[in-house]
């Protein structure tokens, strides 16, 4: 099974959360608005790759990290994945996007909700964000969705 990491970005300053435009294309899947995922590379722990993701993906750097205790698991390309997610405070900075998304927009927890692409119950997303801005968590054991 491959490990992979999904993380929310929030700007304390902004009060607001990162959202990313990803235009369709054959290796990173269907277009639309989503969060910064990654795969762990070989010795790295979870937080290391959500603040390596995090920079190569938005140039932004991570000020804290706090586990979700919540993932999922699904099939990508034939392969066994668990994505864990995670909520990600960063510092402000400007915004350097690589080739996988095309723009971006700092978006108010409601509008972030509505705007991105999210499989799963955007209302359970809502209450877990919103505890996690106070650096709350929604989930006392770890819990995968499918």
């Amino acid at each position: 099974m491959k490990s992979k990491i999904l993380a929310f970005i929030y700007d304390l300053g902004k009060n607001q959360f990162l959202s990313l435009y990803g235009e369709p294309h054959p290796e990173h899947g269907e277009g639309g608005w989503f969060v910064v995922t990654g795969g762990i590379e070989k010795g790295e722990t979870f937080e290391e790759v959500v603040r390596r993701e995090i920079l190569e993906k938005t140039g932004l750097e991570v000020s804290e990290i706090l586990p979700l205790n919540w993932g999922s698991t699904y099939k990508w390309e034939g392969e066994e994945c668990l994505e864990m997610n995670y909520f990600v405070f960063t510092k402000s900075g400007e915004i350097v996007l690589n080739e996988e998304r095309s723009k971006y927009e700092w978006l108010d927890l409601k509008k972030f909700v509505e705007r991105i692409n999210w499989n799963d119950n955007k209302n359970l997303l809502e209450k877990v964000l919103t505890l996690a801005i106070n650096r709350e968590i929604y989930f006392n054991k770890k819990e995968r969705g499918e």
